[in-house]
């Protein structure tokens, strides 16, 4: 069997490094919600309704970002990688991408809601992306390269993670700066009333 070249094994590492850092969105409450623990391969869409107990299919950023999209960005250096990730009460579906610039990023609805995320990440800054409020922090401040914005939608939220540990945007934005503006670019694509 071949060993991965280096591209594939940075980006199975930020793949991980995203869904990590995915995982750490779940929230834990004073109710007891879990927090997530572990990462599953896509399963069913009628699984992931039934944990997270609210359709979050509403938008799929997996259709949604077409690849004229994508290419329009310099996002599609490879094909999408459908993601879904259910611990507990709180499930993300979504897919991960890789830019042109060799960086990744991660889009997911997720049932976790911005309060929940206010929570777990107290010092997360606020903001109105696309007409809705969100909020932007960095998950693991001790680990560089990565951040994270989640706009709120009526079913829980859209998680954006931008992983570039090695600042490799063209660029050279910050990862919160990086992940903003794709928040920015991605926000309008989510319909009226999710």
């Amino acid at each position: 069997m071949n060993n991965p070249s280096p591209d594939k094994r940075r980006l199975a590492g930020a793949t991980v490094a995203a869904a990590a850092l995915a995982l750490l969105t779940g929230c834990t409450s004073d109710k007891g919600a879990p927090t997530p623990q572990s990462t599953t391969p896509a399963a069913s869409t009628s699984a992931a309704a039934a944990t997270s107990g609210t359709a979050t299919t509403a938008f799929d950023p997996c259709t949604a970002l077409t690849p004229q999209f994508l290419a329009e960005h310099q996002w599609d250096a490879r094909a999408p990688e459908h993601k879904q990730t259910t611990t507990g009460a709180f499930t993300w579906k979504g897919c991960a991408y890789l830019a042109q610039a060799r960086y990744t990023f991660g889009v997911q609805t997720t049932n976790g809601t911005l309060d929940q995320v206010r929570e777990k990440f107290p010092t997360a800054t606020e903001l109105t992306i696309g007409g809705r409020k969100a909020l932007r922090y960095e998950a693991r401040p001790d680990v560089p390269g990565g951040c994270t914005v989640s706009i709120d939608m009526k079913s829980g939220s859209l998680y954006i993670l931008v992983d570039d540990p090695r600042g490799l945007h063209p660029r050279k934005l910050s990862p919160c700066d990086n992940v903003t503006e794709i928040a920015e670019a991605v926000a309008p694509l989510i319909p009226q009333g999710s």
